[in-house]
């Protein structure tokens, strides 16, 4: 069962990210697949430089969740270093609570929260 003290653990660890003047964008996301191929993929489909995982080990329920938390809090704020720098084609848009095509047990501890980043300048 997920906690509030890890939730606001994993807040306060994608805003000291988000806080660097070296990011310019960046992404929350769930994931089932290796750490290695889920990079790959945001390397060549959206641009990021950087994938670090906020949270791993975890059954999916409680990793959607923690995801979903954390994308609710991101957009609390417009003011805020975290919504200002989340990804803007997005960071608008109505979260959606997806495991994509869900081929792991729900039960199993694959899933994990990450977060993606790319620095400005960085051309995409």
């Amino acid at each position: 069962m997920l906690t509030s003290k890890e939730v606001d653990h994993c807040l306060n660890t994608a805003w000291a990210i988000a806080a660097s003047p070296y990011v310019h964008q960046f992404m929350i996301g769930f994931t089932a697949q290796p750490l290695k191929m889920r990079r790959s993929q945001y390397g060549t489909v959206h641009g990021y430089q950087y994938l670090v995982l906020l949270a791993d080990r975890m059954n999916r329920a409680d990793a959607l969740s923690l995801e979903e938390n954390l994308q609710l809090a991101v957009k609390q704020d417009r003011r805020h270093t975290l919504y200002r720098k989340y990804c803007d084609v997005r960071r608008d848009e109505r979260y959606y609570r997806s495991a994509g095509p869900a081929g792991t047990n729900q039960h199993d501890l694959i899933h994990a929260v990450y977060m993606a980043w790319w620095e400005e300048g960085y051309s995409r």
